[in-house]
């Protein structure tokens, strides 16, 4: 039970962590005037996956951590 609140955590986390990391790039230089909206879809669903997938590296590494102990 407390296994599957951690990975909630983790990939809660990893989804923040992509959000601050995709905002240091500067993409306001390239968005097209009408097309603020997509842009922000674009942002969410960037972070959401690039969150999963550390999430997934993290939980999968700490998996096979604890397997060989």
């Amino acid at each position: 039970m407390i296994y599957h609140f951690v990975k909630i955590g983790i990939y809660i986390l990893s989804i923040g962590l992509a959000m601050i990391a995709l905002s240091c790039f500067r993409f306001d230089e390239s968005i097209h005037k009408g097309k603020v909206r997509e842009f922000y879809l674009f942002y969410i669903m960037a972070s959401i996956v690039l969150g999963y997938l550390f999430a997934s590296f993290i939980i999968d590494f700490g998996n096979l951590s604890f397997s060989y102990l």
